[in-house]
């Protein structure tokens, strides 16, 4: 299943990015998955119908959870650096 993941901040995909994930229901646990180029997560079927979510989606990432389905969509934030010139 594929679940594409948008910057909350600039509302584009996340590409090539490894995201924590954490998802709570039969298979509960911590997984790192990285995304593709157009953004998307490949996640293991066993976690069909699952809740997820990230702490990249702020705070501990107890505010956004998503049900795992294919073509889902998780917010996450990520983190712009300070350049200093």
């Amino acid at each position: 299943m594929k679940i594409k993941v948008i910057d909350s901040n600039t509302k584009k995909p996340v590409i090539n990015t490894k995201i924590p994930l954490h998802v709570k229901g039969e298979n509960s646990g911590f997984l790192s998955l990285t995304t593709d180029g157009e953004g998307m997560l490949q996640m293991d079927n066993k976690y069909q119908n699952q809740q997820i979510t990230s702490p990249m989606s702020g705070g501990n990432g107890t505010g956004n959870w998503v049900t795992a389905t294919d073509n889902a969509v998780l917010l996450v934030t990520t983190k712009q650096k300070a350049t200093i010139k």
